[in-house]
């Protein structure tokens, strides 16, 4: 299964890209960056 997650450098973005991929699903997060945070998606 492939998931996109909008605002995904967000708080509740960056959290639900790690929930879907502790499930073993694919994720595209799209941000762009004017409120999110690069930190919050480095790890991924």
């Amino acid at each position: 299964m492939k998931a996109v997650v909008a605002g995904g450098a967000g708080f509740i973005g960056s959290h639900l890209c790690d929930a879907l991929l502790s499930k073993g699903i694919e994720v595209m997060c799209v941000d762009n960056l004017l409120t999110g945070s690069a930190a919050n998606v480095a790890h991924l």
